[in-house]
């Protein structure tokens, strides 16, 4: 005779498959059937106890899950964004023209920037405001507003101001700054000047030297495709050239030759002209993009 001692259920019933197929009913009668009654208990107790507790791990085993997903996965996901909220923040900002290209911005502290083409400058955006610091390369003109020192660095030296408008040209070994508003601070290694408006500062042979013939007028004229050039080497200003309008220049013979004039951006063939023809040179432009300059043959 069997006894709920020793009364057994079929294993097959518990294979995943076909238990999962069963109802809470059937699933109840199976577990009745095979365990005896608590003492001191009905057998309709006993069937309603074990069917509470199996719906009981039916229900709040999957939720219980559910919430240490839900937790974990929003424990990420707020990771993830303080990671990037701080690689923004933290990250330095670029302004970058190509060449031919001309970009106007406004800087976190309501300064303005004009950069020229083939130029580039970096800062943190997050301090900005408390660390007015920016790098530059190659040329742009800042219009400064009133705060904290504002400070443009550069390979050669770094320019500081209060509040003004100036113009920084740094590029390989040349730096020249110009000051068209307010006062300037141009500092390298060894040397300090200051400049006011209409004066300008160059690093020649590793001297800075200051002068102020130059109009304002004329110290940032690039910012409306004006340019003008007083005794600038004939390499350099065909090198603005390639700047201004993509093209790449070969020049043959014109070392130790100096320039004085001004041209507009606006029509490569006029600028062309208006240099080679007072400084008798013959110009060749192939595939629209490819100039070669030398000096026209006596």
């Amino acid at each position: 005779m069997e006894t709920g001692k020793n009364r057994h259920i079929d294993p097959s019933v518990f294979s995943k498959t076909n238990f999962d197929k069963l109802s809470t009913d059937e699933k109840v009668d199976i577990f009745v059937g095979a365990y005896r009654v608590p003492r001191g208990k009905s057998k309709a107790e006993a069937l309603e106890l074990l069917r509470s507790k199996m719906n009981q791990a039916t229900v709040q085993k999957p939720v219980r899950n559910l919430r240490m997903y839900w937790s974990a996965a929003a424990s990420i996901a707020l990771i993830v964004l303080l990671s990037t909220i701080y690689f923004y923040q933290s990250a330095p900002s670029q302004i970058v023209a190509s060449k031919g290209q001309h970009i106007d911005y406004t800087l976190p502290d309501g300064s303005s920037v004009t950069v020229n083409a083939d130029s580039k400058i970096s800062f943190s955006k997050s301090d900005f405001d408390e660390k007015r610091i920016l790098k530059l390369e190659g040329e742009a003109f800042f219009s400064v507003q009133k705060g904290k020192p504002f400070v443009v660095e550069t390979q050669l030296g770094s320019v500081e101001v209060l509040g003004t408008t100036l113009n920084v040209f740094a590029r390989d070994k040349e730096l020249s700054v110009s000051c068209l508003t307010g006062k300037v601070q141009v500092k390298t290694q060894s040397q300090n000047v200051i400049l006011e408006p209409g004066e300008k500062a160059d690093l020649i042979s590793g001297k800075l030297q200051k002068t102020s013939t130059i109009g304002t007028e004329n110290m940032a004229g690039w910012r409306t495709s004006e340019y003008y050039f007083e005794g600038q080497p004939l390499i350099s200003i065909f090198e603005e050239i390639e700047r201004q309008f993509d093209v790449n220049i070969t020049t043959t013979g014109l070392e130790n030759r100096f320039f004085t004039g001004g041209f507009s951006n606006k029509n490569l063939n006029e600028v062309l002209e208006t240099i080679c023809l007072p400084m008798e040179l013959n110009y060749e432009i192939k595939d629209g993009n490819r100039i070669r300059i030398e000096p026209r043959k006596k």
